[in-house]
């Protein structure tokens, strides 16, 4: 059986022998291999990062890149491209660092690392672009496309028993 995921899972013992050696690693994943279920996930995770090794562990840098569609979450319009994440990130065998990942029995497991941060990147909503005006809420028409005569105004109904209201002056 063909272990999917074993880029992604280094050999740390060499690298920690000689401080300063360095290991590129640039890989296409399958997202279920990862376990990285998404509704708009579009393709394979891929990963380009740089090990460096340190005195006190290994300094991985790098990039996570996951293919994405989905609708505009303002107007609707379909969308695609693929969200990036920049990694810097520390793996250390003694965790003196709170937020290092752990070194353990010599290796450098990098699948938690790319899940979490695929899966953090594929949750963030898209908009077509950054002035999207979306769709009016009562004819439904694209507000980028053109305008409409439609009485919009938010009104908050708990006040509503105040309308009649008339104040002495």
């Amino acid at each position: 059986m063909v272990d999917l995921l074993r880029p992604l899972r280094i050999n740390a013992v060499e690298l920690l022998r000689r401080p300063g050696a360095t290991l590129s690693v640039a890989e296409e994943i399958l997202a279920e291999a990862l376990g990285v279920v998404h509704e708009r996930l579009n393709g394979e995770i891929g990963v380009a990062i740089q090990l460096d090794s340190m005195n006190d562990g290994i300094a991985v840098t790098g990039t996570v890149g996951a293919p994405w569609a989905a609708p505009c979450r303002r107007c609707l319009k379909d969308l695609s491209g693929v969200a990036r994440v920049d990694i810097d990130e520390r793996y250390q065998i003694n965790t003196i660092d709170e937020e290092a990942y752990p070194i353990e029995n010599g290796q450098l497991d990098l699948v938690p690392m790319v899940r979490e941060l695929a899966l953090i990147e594929l949750d963030a909503e898209q908009v077509c672009q950054p002035g999207c005006k979306g769709l009016c809420p009562t004819c439904g028409i694209d507000l980028n496309m053109a305008s409409c005569d439609c009485d919009n105004t938010v009104t908050d109904h708990r006040w509503s028993a105040l309308d009649g209201l008339v104040l002495d002056e």
